[in-house]
């Protein structure tokens, strides 16, 4: 086999979705009238009064053969199965019918080639060529080919940002080349070294989604949904769409080896899932109490304490450093308190190091996640694939110390820059305005954000948290003072597409900072691919990042799921095998299903 937070979920929610996808088990239920979108917090009805159900006669799977996970949002409408689609996603299952050239933990450094055998790079880094893995077919039986991968790229290419996803391929993609069935070359508009690792490897939230040409060809991107009439999307992979709605999704595996190129052809047996359920449980404590009873399988992310009374309940449950903390893995989104760096205040870099010096960062895990995390000084997550990068900048972190806690330098930063503090204890200017840094986030970060502002009040910057619903577009749209939010930038090989993310007028430029001297040198990264080069280019722009700050680290992001092995074990885990970061939102998901192994719990 190749390796690769108030009432408890009721089991009439759980019967409801099991009839729901069972051919001959009735009629599925109507979406809701008020459907929302993947950004939607409506919750599943999670009613606790209902008895176990009696198994379902018609198209009958075991639970044991039947992974159940938990999300705290709605999905998508129940049509929208496309990643392309300006109102889709890649997320809520739709990652399953889109098997990547290549699946990869970055976290680890792992790879695994999947629709590709191989790949290399020319000289200069101006062309990229895949050879893909023969015997492999879409699920209407038509080969897989490189015609396929080629007209995916060229389309996106061509519709740039007319479809989600689609802006890079514009940037970099000249014409992607069929050289025959099994070979596809790229050649790009300059040298793109990083466009497999960045843009073609399935990895975290990413990866570049082939769709077949023969499907695909002659609809509109920007509103086809792959939903074809209820059967889903045609794909390679071996799952089925049985139901959807925008609470949860039904996804069901082939019956038969023939059914599936990677069993037919002996790449990969058969997933021993049989089905999988995707279902909205809106808070932490709702979903610690399905996975204690055993009603689901995995769930989202979750706090600490949550976490803790999981593993304090159900003796099957674990999570990605097994029973023992910090419970959940590195994500490649660290967290920082995002600066508008338009603000009157906040856009003197004095202004934003005196912050940074405020803020004791152990202490803040100590008081946001009882101890359970790890210290970020760099907007790019300790991956083994960024080591290089890491060490490259050794001589810089000593130099600016950006994670040191030192209130007396930050004092000392406020009080050259012409502040001192007005009668309440406040930094204000010489006309009595204070320096402002009112929160605005998520409740990804409930249990960090009040931590913070009253960190910074205790030091005298005036502070305040709070969790809008339009936070994202008042980052966006630069109409606020501070933010708590991550970094979805680089994972592997160097950290320019984290540096991207802070050059003038990039959308993930959340700090509104600008810095043209910056903004060159990243440039000239982009399309460097001499190592050598790509160091020295890295260690300019990240000094002029820390002379400026934009934005101040604070933790490592936790992925911190409650994993159950009552019926499912290999979860990927550091305490038996790490083979894949990732949990049920991400594109490496599909991977972990075809390696957990079911036990033989009723």
């Amino acid at each position: 086999m190749h390796k690769y937070r108030t009432s408890v979920l009721g089991c009439l929610l759980i019967l409801a979705l099991l009839l729901a996808a069972c051919g001959g088990g009735g009629p599925a239920p109507a979406a809701p009238a008020d459907a929302q979108g993947g950004g939607s917090t409506t919750t599943a009805d999670t009613s606790a009064d209902t008895a176990a159900a009696p198994a379902v006669a018609d198209g009958e799977v075991p639970r044991n053969r039947t992974v159940i996970v938990a999300q705290k949002t709605s999905y998508p409408p129940g049509e929208m199965w496309s990643p392309y689609n300006l109102g889709g996603t890649h997320q809520a299952g739709i990652q399953f019918f889109h098997e990547p050239l290549v699946y990869a933990d970055m976290l680890d450094g792992n790879a695994y080639p999947w629709l590709a055998e191989s790949w290399e790079y020319n000289d200069d880094a101006t062309e990229l060529t895949y050879h893909l893995r023969d015997g492999v077919f879409w699920s209407d039986g038509e080969p897989f080919t490189a015609e396929d991968v080629a007209y995916t790229l060229n389309t996106l290419r061509d519709l740039g940002s007319e479809v989600r996803l689609g802006g890079v391929y514009q940037v970099y993609v000249k014409e992607a080349t069929a050289v025959d069935d099994l070979t596809v070359q790229i050649t790009f508009n300059s040298p793109a070294p990083r466009f497999h690792d960045e843009v073609i490897v399935a990895k975290g939230d990413s990866a570049t989604f082939i769709v077949p040409k023969h499907i695909w060809e002659g609809q509109n991107w920007a509103e086809y949904t792959a939903y074809n009439d209820g059967a889903g999307p045609v794909t390679t992979s071996p799952w089925r769409l049985s139901f959807s709605d925008d609470t949860r999704r039904v996804i069901d595996r082939v019956a038969t080896c023939d059914e599936w190129w990677a069993c037919a052809t002996g790449f990969h047996d058969l997933p021993k899932v049989e089905r999988y359920v995707q279902l909205t449980i809106g808070d932490d404590q709702n979903q610690g109490q399905a996975l204690i009873k055993n009603e689901i399988d995995q769930t989202h992310d979750l706090r600490v304490d949550v976490i803790e009374k999981i593993l304090a309940d159900n003796p099957e449950a674990t999570t990605w450093t097994g029973r023992e903390g910090p419970y959940g893995m590195v994500s490649w989104w660290p967290t920082a308190l995002h600066l508008n760096n338009q603000d009157k205040h906040l856009g003197n870099p004095e202004v934003r190091w005196a912050i940074n010096r405020y803020l004791d960062r152990q202490k803040l895990i100590d008081f946001a996640y009882d101890g359970k995390g790890q210290i970020s000084n760099w907007p790019f997550p300790p991956f083994k694939g960024l080591q290089d990068s890491i060490d490259n900048l050794a001589e810089l972190e000593a130099k600016y110390e950006p994670g040191k806690y030192d209130a007396a330098d930050g004092d000392a930063r406020l009080t050259a820059a012409g502040y001192t503090k007005d009668s309440e204890g406040f930094w204000a200017d010489a006309s009595g305005d204070r320096i402002k840094c009112n929160i605005t986030s998520f409740s990804l970060w409930t249990d960090l954000g009040p931590v913070l502002a009253e960190t910074l009040q205790q030091h005298g910057i005036e502070s305040s948290y709070s969790e809008p619903t339009d936070a994202y577009d008042q980052m966006a749209s630069g109409n606020y003072e501070c933010g708590l939010f991550g970094h979805n930038g680089s994972q592997s090989g160097n950290i320019y597409r984290t540096l991207q993310l802070y050059t003038t007028g990039d959308s993930g430029n959340l700090f509104q900072y600008s810095n043209s001297e910056f903004d060159a040198i990243v440039e000239e990264l982009a399309y460097t691919a001499d190592e050598a080069k790509v160091r020295e280019l890295e260690r300019a722009a990240m000094d002029i990042w820390l002379q400026d700050l934009p934005d101040v680290q604070l933790v490592q992001f936790y992925n911190r799921t409650g994993n159950n092995q009552h019926y499912w074990t290999n979860w990927p885990s550091t305490a038996t095998d790490p083979y894949m970061n990732g949990i049920h939102p991400h594109t490496g998901f599909p991977y972990i299903l075809m390696n957990l192994e079911p036990t033989d719990a009723p």
